[in-house]
Formats: C-alpha cells, sequence, structure tokens
C-alpha cells in the first residue's frame, strides 16, 4: 500500500470541503486519523472511512460525491498495487 498516496487523496477531499471541523468533532476525527495510520492495506481504509463518512462529511463539509470520489481513487491504487 503507498500510505504517501492514500494520504494525498484523503487530505486533497478534507480540502475540498466547505468546512472546518467543530470543537466536538476534533477528538473523534482525530480516532479515525489513528485507527488510518495504523492501517496495513486499501482495503481497511476504505472499510474506516466508509463506517466514519457521516462524521467525516459532516464535520469538513463534503459531499456525497466528493466523499465517493475520494474512496474511488483510493480503490483504484488497490486495483494497480
Amino acid at each position: 500500500m503507498n500510505e504517501i498516496e492514500v494520504r494525498s487523496i484523503i487530505v486533497a477531499t478534507l480540502k475540498s470541503g466547505n468546512k472546518n471541523p467543530g470543537l466536538f468533532d476534533i477528538p473523534k476525527l482525530f480516532g479515525v486519523k489513528s485507527k488510518l495510520e495504523s492501517c496495513n492495506s486499501i482495503s481497511e481504509v476504505v472499510e474506516i472511512l466508509e463506517d466514519s463518512r457521516s462524521l467525516i462529511s459532516k464535520s469538513f463539509g463534503l459531499s456525497d460525491s466528493a466523499f465517493e470520489e475520494s474512496v474511488g481513487k483510493i480503490k483504484v491504487l488497490e486495483a494497480t498495487a
């Protein structure tokens, strides 16, 4: 798994959102970040992102299509690996 590419896709997606996380969302997001950093495979990353979809989308103001596009790009990395 190319962690740098996965991180790049996630960061770019989060930056494309239209808001910043609130004070009460930050600890939850750090928990998600920790889980993502401990992943060993793309499928684990996708699973965590899907499980945390609501929190991530709400916290960063992401549309469903932006989230789906990001997950799709990550899945492509798995297919090419």
